[in-house]
């Protein structure tokens, strides 16, 4: 029985983790809705918009000016990471690529700027951002 369970693993589950892109992809979708999250918990917390920069392969979250003035003086003042040191960003793992609606910030109310898709390729997997909520799924 052992055998057979073994043998079944081997031929269904081991070929899985050859397909490095595929879970790079998923990784880096959790890693963006992360972000996205963060950034929508933050402009609630602080009462400040937080801009989420989308570039081709890059992220990363901002704060406008000191006196919390969007949209002109977002880029300038980054947002810490609050678990590592720097700034909060990523980048995109090589073989995977996203595109969306660019640009885009939470007001102090948690409402977006812009809404709609992100998709994360390989895998064609969406992530969504909500009008008015600005809830992420």
């Amino acid at each position: 029985m052992v055998i057979v369970l073994l043998g079944a693993l081997s031929v269904f589950v081991v070929p899985r983790f050859f397909q490095k892109t595929t879970f790079d992809s998923l990784a880096f979708e959790q890693e963006l809705k992360t972000a996205i999250r963060f950034a929508h918990n933050l402009s609630i917390a602080s009462g400040c918009e937080v801009q989420v920069a989308l570039t081709a392969n890059n992220y990363a979250l901002y704060f406008p000016d000191s006196s919390c003035n969007p949209p002109d003086a977002f880029g300038a003042n980054p947002v810490n990471h609050p678990l590592q040191s720097g700034n909060y960003q990523g980048t995109a793992p090589s073989g995977v690529s996203f595109s969306g609606f660019g640009n885009f910030y939470f007001d102090a109310l948690g409402v977006p700027s812009a809404s709609g898709g992100i998709t994360v390729d390989p895998g064609g997997r969406l992530i969504t951002v909500m009008p008015l909520t600005g809830y992420v799924r």
